[in-house]
């Protein structure tokens, strides 16, 4: 995984006097996020995957170099929206108004995060990186292919080699009919070339693993796919 790198990268940034933008929209609550240690100058992540709340609010943070950059800028922003310079103000002792605030989002994400505090943060990126080391454990056992090597693995998005002969829509399908589960293909230059198999937040559980896994051999093996189920069931039990 990435994070050991990031102090050294975000230095090598900060040398040539740029910031640093975090996307940590599949990482937050679930896979280990330091952003001051690291010397992150910008995070932004979305609160509808490991955190398991609903979307509508989304939590941004920046350090005292990158607001200094927001407010001395000579252009103003594209978007009223998203001009944070603005929003420094709405959240200021000032309250200036910006716009109506989504209350039950924040109720939501306020929720969501009393459930992190109380599960604790760090035994939360445990059980994400046990969890998902089994889902990843029985998809190779089933003799499937990775499409990430091991140190870029992420394990809150799984992204999974479609095997040569197999349709990925088919076995979408196939799953959110038969299972009531839900995959997704790939993007861009990675479409249907690989499906993206969430473990996040709530679902990150041994039996949401064995089902998918279940499931997801039950599906290859329609299209022909020689997938060992049982070695993948043995697999995933042998990792948790």
């Amino acid at each position: 995984m990435l994070q050991p790198a990031v102090p050294e990268l975000t230095s090598i940034a900060h040398e040539h006097d740029a910031l640093v933008i975090a996307d940590t929209v599949t990482s937050i609550g679930g896979v280990e996020l330091k952003v001051d240690e690291w010397g992150i100058d910008v995070a932004y992540a979305g609160p509808q995957k490991c955190l398991s709340c609903p979307p509508g609010a989304s939590p941004l943070t920046l350090n005292d170099q990158a607001m200094e950059k927001v407010l001395t800028r000579e252009e103003d922003a594209r978007s009223w929206y998203l001009d944070l310079s603005l929003l420094e103000g709405y959240w200021g002792e000032e309250r200036a108004y910006h716009h109506t605030a989504p209350i039950t989002n924040v109720y939501a994400i306020r929720e969501a995060l009393r459930l992190v505090a109380e599960e604790g943060i760090e035994e939360r990126w445990a059980r994400h990186r046990r969890v998902a080391g089994a889902l990843k454990a029985g998809f190779v056992a089933m003799g499937l292919e990775m499409n990430a090597p091991d140190e870029y693995w992420l394990p809150s998005l799984n992204a999974v080699r479609v095997p040569n002969g197999v349709d990925d829509g088919a076995v979408i399908d196939y799953l959110l009919e038969k299972y009531d589960l839900e995959i997704a293909s790939g993007l861009g230059d990675l479409e249907g070339e690989i499906w993206r198999i969430g473990c996040m937040g709530a679902s990150a559980t041994p039996k949401n693993v064995s089902l998918v896994v279940s499931a997801l051999a039950d599906a290859l093996q329609q299209q022909g796919f020689d997938a060992d189920a049982g070695a993948a069931v043995d697999a995933v039990a042998e990792h948790l």
